[in-house]
């Protein structure tokens, strides 16, 4: 262990070899202790990785369901050489072209990318990444963010957080709260507050930006007054609060009785319950329930309950996704900050995989062909209004009518439409006219991926007749993913270098965003900002276009449906 003196960064050299290169070790001193970073190159630039360092105390033994608690001063070195740290202890969920990890329970680990040479007088922007996964899967060291660190000349921390029944069991009682993934998430930003000037990083200037539930999480956290001077700016990139990001109180109560039912820890006694689901191995806990429990024939929802955000009253003090009211702290301080939002125009072709196999028989349809108008008129829109509103079978009509085609590919894909308008699309742009309505002081953008990546991120073969961008393809255009998945015959017909043109200009916008809190500059083409009456927004394709207005019909009759149902939150001023 080094004495304790006036420099805090120590290199030394390393006679070891990844590939063929000898590579620098680099050990730096911290608020919280020593740290050990590895240099690679990426694209003839240095980048030092600083994997696996600790933010909080392992949520383990009598911590396990229990809030963050801070990590205590080390007096060892951390950090690995490996490239991947453990993920949060999760149900197996392989996605082409992301690493698998391995499940660890002492998972609160976050990993530091930075540009260069290691110096506290850098003070570079600091881009945290929250991945993605439905609050269930997923991992920090799945993202290898060297292309946006060395294309932006920022540094990027990514983080591991609690997941599934870990990160969120709730029996909304003090012994079991819930939201302690959000918790972490809050935790692994304070440590970078204190920490982060160590590696040449400015604490003042950080984005959180994250996809999907990563998203989600981005935005609930803008929306937590508390986390004021944690971040200035956030990108929620296909995901931002909605009520398919907060858990009802029926859909946790029914997977609370499958999770004790499954586990035999039901005791009548909350104390006695909470000390038997400590005591089991975490793979009784991980493994107790699976997606298939969630799956409703009867209405094509997945609703994990205990295993996503949910209305604490400490945390989040009320449903996010039906303010009372636009004008309060909580708003205020999500229109403090500079904010981005965006989605993708084939948001909803994973829903062509969450039809339950029961419904597939009984309607004796194939979904490789295509899918029939009556999946969305009789299911998914009913159990839309039914939740937003209520049983009302002419609001029902409404989105049958409204996503209608004559076409059976065009009318298959309107129904995948529906389900990418009302889980992604609609939310982002209701919280980007909340972030833009009078506020001069912060900027709001907006962007629509149209470009499909050729490496989709589906462990499926996709239909032909599905169209567009889908789900979580702009990742390929952030981050270092594996082409493992696509053949070597398809790969000689794609053109890597158009999308590696592509990737560069994403790069440059996003982290335009994260130091000047606008993505314009010389060398992108013009990103027009939103505001409530023009709502314009970059398409993202190539070449890159501008257009005004997404999805206004579809926000206009989905902002209707949600204020029947909640007269109070005011929908009809967006």
């Amino acid at each position: 262990m080094k004495s304790v003196s006036s420099l805090v960064v120590a290199v030394c050299m390393v006679a070891f070899v990844e590939g063929s290169s000898i590579q620098n070790v680099v050990e730096v001193r911290t608020p919280s202790g020593w740290v050990r970073g590895y240099e690679e190159i990426y694209k003839e630039e240095q980048v030092y990785r600083f994997i696996k360092i600790p933010y909080a105390q392992p949520p383990v033994g009598e911590l396990r369901f229990q809030k963050t608690r801070p990590i205590k001063e080390w007096t060892d070195v951390k950090g690995i050489r490996d490239i991947n740290a453990p993920q949060c202890p999760q149900i197996d969920n392989p996605i082409p072209g992301i690493d698998k990890l391995e499940n660890d329970e002492d998972c609160l680990y976050l990993n530091v990318y930075v540009p260069g040479k290691i110096s506290k007088d850098k003070d570079l922007s600091v881009m945290v990444w929250i991945h993605g996964g439905g609050f269930i899967t997923g991992g920090a060291s799945q993202y290898k963010p060297q292309k946006i660190v060395v294309g932006g000349g920022v540094i990027v921390v990514t983080i591991n957080y609690r997941l599934g029944f870990l990160g969120f069991l709730t029996l909304h009682d003090p012994l079991v709260p819930g939201n302690y993934g959000l918790w972490d998430q809050i935790q692994a930003l304070r440590w970078i507050q204190d920490n982060i000037a160590a590696f040449g990083g400015n604490p003042k200037s950080v984005t959180i930006f994250g996809e999907s539930a990563g998203g989600m999480s981005v935005s609930l956290q803008t929306l937590i007054p508390s986390n004021e001077g944690l971040f200035q700016r956030a990108i929620s990139q296909s995901g931002v609060v909605s009520f398919y990001a907060l858990a009802r109180r029926k859909a946790e109560k029914h997977t609370n009785e499958l999770l004790l039912k499954k586990t035999n820890c039901d005791r009548g006694n909350l104390s006695e319950t909470l000390k038997c689901l400590r005591e089991l191995p975490v793979d009784n806990i991980t493994n107790s329930v699976g997606m298939a429990d969630f799956m409703n024939p009867s209405n094509i929802t997945v609703e994990v309950g205990s295993m996503v955000p949910t209305v604490d009253g400490d945390l989040i003090k009320e449903d996010l996704a039906y303010p009372k009211s636009w004008d309060s702290e909580v708003y205020n301080f999500f229109r403090s900050i500079d904010f981005m939002s965006g989605t993708l125009d084939g948001e909803g072709n994973m829903g062509v995989f969450i039809i339950h196999p029961s419904l597939i028989e009984k309607m004796n349809i194939n979904v490789s062909e295509s899918v029939p108008k009556t999946i969305l008129c009789d299911y998914m829109a009913a159990k839309f209004v039914d939740t937003a509103a209520g049983n009302i079978p002419s609001l029902t009509q409404e989105i049958c009518d409204y996503y209608t085609a004559e076409d059976v590919d065009e009318q298959s894909n309107k129904v995948l439409e529906f389900i990418g308008d009302s889980w992604f699309i609609v939310p982002s742009n209701i919280m980007l006219s909340i972030h833009a309505n009078s506020n001069e002081k912060r900027n709001t953008f907006q962007y629509l991926v149209t470009r499909p990546t050729p490496f989709p991120l589906l462990p499926f073969e996709i239909p032909s007749w599905i169209k567009g961008a889908g789900h979580g393809e702009e990742l390929h255009l952030l981050f270092i993913m594996s082409h493992e998945q696509v053949s070597e015959e398809k790969l000689k017909t794609i053109d890597l270098n158009a999308i590696d043109r592509l990737s560069n200009d994403v790069i440059q916008y996003w982290t335009n965003f994260a130091k000047f809190g606008n993505p314009n500059s010389d060398e992108v083409p013009e990103w027009p900002s939103y505001d409530s009456r023009e709502e314009q927004y970059v398409i993202i394709d190539t070449p890159f276009k501008k257009g005004a207005h997404l999805k206004s019909g579809a926000t206009d009759l989905l902002n209707r449906i949600l204020a029947k149902g909640n007269p109070g939150a005011r929908h009809d001023e967006l």
